[in-house]
C-alpha cells in the first residue's frame, strides 16, 4: 500500500473516529417486565422514539429476561431511566429519583377468578392454585400477600413469569385464581375476551412511575420529564397516545410511593 493510501485511510479512520465520538451515548431505559418482551417492545419504543425526537436525547430500551435479571441490572445502576417501582424496595431505595408516573388512575392490586367459578371470597381460595406474575412483583404478589396472610389463606403460588402469562393460565383453567394490576387487568381482559370475577381489590397505589439515576445530568432529566409530562397535550404524539390506547405521563414526586415502601417492609419482616 502507497504511502498517500495510507495516509488517506488514516485521515478517514481518524475522521470516523471523531464522528463516533460526537455521538451521545444512548441513556439506557429499563422496563420492568410486566409483558412480554414482543408487546414490551411494541409499546415502549415507540415512546422513547417520541421522546428521543422532543430532547434529542437517544434512549434505548433494555430489560432482563426475567423480573429478577431486570431488578438486578437496576441494582447494578445498569439504567440511566427505568419504568418500575420496584427500585423502593428496601435493598434499592434511595439511588434512583422519581420524576414522572404513568398517567391515569392509580392501580390496585386485583385477584380475580374466571366468571362461573364457584369461589366469591378470600377464604374460598384456601388451598386453591393462584397464578402470581412473580415473586418480585409489587402489586401482583407483595400487596396480595400481605392480604392472604391478614386472612389467614394459604395458596398454592404457581408463577407465570409476567401478568400476561398469569391471565392467560387462568383462561386456559390451569389455575382457579390470577393475580394482576387493575390496569392490565382490563386491558388484557379487552383484548382476550376473558371474563372474570374479582375476589379482592386493594387499596389504591400511584401508578408506575419513571425513575433517573444520578448521573443524568439535570439539564436531560429536565428536558426528560417535561417531554413526559408535556405529551399528553403534544399534537405531535396525539396519533401515538391512540394508538397505544396510553393516557401519556403525569407529574410525580418520591413521596406518592410511601405506601409502596410500607409494603415492602411489611414483606421484609
Amino acid at each position: 500500500m502507497s504511502r498517500p493510501v495510507r495516509f488517506v485511510l488514516a485521515m478517514f479512520m481518524a475522521l470516523a473516529a471523531q464522528v463516533h465520538a460526537a455521538e451521545p451515548r444512548p441513556l439506557v431505559f429499563g422496563v420492568l417486565n410486566q409483558q412480554s418482551p414482543v408487546l414490551t417492545a411494541e409499546r415502549w419504543n415507540p415512546i422513547l422514539q417520541y421522546l428521543s425526537q422532543v430532547t434529542g436525547i437517544p434512549l434505548q430500551l433494555r430489560m432482563g429476561r426475567t423480573v429478577q435479571e431486570t431488578d438486578a441490572m437496576m441494582g447494578r445502576g445498569e439504567f440511566d431511566l427505568a419504568y418500575t417501582n420496584h427500585n423502593f424496595q428496601t435493598e434499592f431505595d434511595g439511588v434512583y429519583k422519581v420524576i414522572a408516573r404513568w398517567g391515569g388512575d392509580p392501580i390496585r392490586c386485583v385477584i380475580v377468578v374466571p366468571a362461573g367459578s364457584p369461589l366469591k371470597t378470600m377464604k374460598d381460595l384456601q388451598g386453591k392454585r393462584l397464578a402470581f406474575p412473580s415473586a418480585d412483583a409489587f402489586i401482583a404478589y407483595a400487596v396480595p400477600k400481605v392480604a392472604l396472610l391478614s386472612a389467614a389463606v394459604k395458596v398454592e403460588e404457581v408463577f407465570a413469569g409476567n401478568q400476561e402469562g398469569a391471565l392467560a393460565q387462568l383462561k386456559a383453567q390451569q389455575v382457579e385464581g390470577a393475580v394482576v394490576n387493575s390496569r392490565f387487568l382490563v386491558q388484557y381482559a379487552q383484548r382476550e375476551n376473558l371474563s372474570y370475577r374479582e375476589i379482592f381489590v386493594s387499596e389504591a397505589y400511584a401508578e408506575l412511575p419513571i425513575i433517573v439515576h444520578p448521573r443524568v445530568p439535570k439539564g436531560q432529566v429536565d428536558a426528560l420529564r417535561r417531554a413526559l409530562i408535556g405529551m399528553q397535550h403534544d399534537p405531535r404524539a396525539t396519533p401515538l397516545l391512540l394508538k397505544l390506547k396510553f393516557p401519556g405521563f403525569e407529574p410525580a414526586v418520591d413521596r406518592e410511593y410511601d405506601n409502596v415502601r410500607r409494603i415492602y417492609r411489611v414483606i421484609g419482616e
